[in-house]
C-alpha cells in the first residue's frame, strides 16, 4: 500500500507503509508543517509497516519540535505494527499516551 497522508484540523493521519524510502519526503513535508504550526498531531494508527529508519525519523521529528519549542503529538500505541518497531528501536517514548 502506498504512503498517504490525510490532514484534518491539524491531525496528519498516515496510511500505508512508512519505510526508509519515504523518510526524505516525510522530512520535507513535516519541516514545512513545523515552520507554520506551533503544534500538530501525527496519527500512526493506520500505518501497515513501519521500519527502523522511519521510527528514527519520527524520533528526530519529535526532538526537532522540542528544540524549536513546538509540540508534535504522535499517536499510535494501539497499532501493533508501530509499537513493535518502536520497542525494538527504543523510540516508543515519543508516542503519546492518549488516543484520539
Amino acid at each position: 500500500m502506498p504512503l498517504e497522508i490525510k490532514e484534518n484540523r491539524g491531525v496528519y493521519k498516515i496510511l500505508g507503509e512508512v519505510t526508509a524510502q519515504h523518510v526524505g519526503t516525510l522530512g520535507a513535508y513535516f519541516d514545512s508543517i513545523l515552520e507554520k504550526n506551533d503544534s500538530f498531531m501525527v496519527n500512526l494508527e493506520d500505518v501497515t509497516v513501519l521500519d527502523s529508519a522511519a521510527a528514527h525519523f519520527f524520533e528526530k521529528l519529535y526532538r526537532k519540535s522540542a528544540e524549536l519549542n513546538k509540540v508534535v503529538a504522535l499517536i499510535g500505541r494501539q497499532n501493533d505494527n508501530v509499537l513493535e518497531t518502536m520497542n525494538t528501536t527504543k523510540t516508543k517514548y515519543i508516542l503519546s499516551p492518549d488516543r484520539i
